[in-house]
């Protein structure tokens, strides 16, 4: 897979447009990678220095079918599913640049500065690279 790595705005505009703002997608999987494991002999490497997200999204409307978008060295992932009793249509997302991290929200509109009182999933990390899978 030949990732695609976002520097700067127009790196993320390009992305948003590629998926159509992220209109009429879901995310189907998310995976997080630490660092840390044990080794055969159980002594421990506990150290968190991938800090590793690959979330898997998948859209109705973009000629990418399906891409993943991979966060490295995160600060935070904030979690939110919908129940079995919601849609969990993405009807538009946010990745804006701030400092030194991006941060990426499952809704349209972020604002960095109330972030925690959303409710939703978002992410900030480092760095941000994306791939279409199909």
């Amino acid at each position: 897979m030949k990732y695609i790595e976002i520097n700067d705005y127009k790196d993320v505009e390009k992305l948003m447009k590629e998926f159509c703002y992220f209109h009429d997608s879901c995310i189907k999987e998310i995976a997080y990678t630490s660092g840390s494991y044990v080794n055969n002999d159980k002594t421990m490497r506990p150290i968190n220095d991938e800090r590793r997200v690959s979330i898997i999204l998948q859209s109705q409307i973009s000629e990418h079918r399906t891409i993943e978008l991979c966060f490295e060295l995160i600060e935070k992932l904030n979690l939110q599913p919908k129940g079995e009793g919601f849609e969990s249509v993405i009807y538009g997302a946010s990745l804006v640049a701030n400092d030194e991290l991006f941060y990426w929200s499952d809704w349209e509109g972020l604002n960095i500065k109330n972030i925690s009182e959303e409710s939703g999933t978002w992410i900030s990390a480092k760095k941000v690279k994306w791939c279409p899978l199909l």
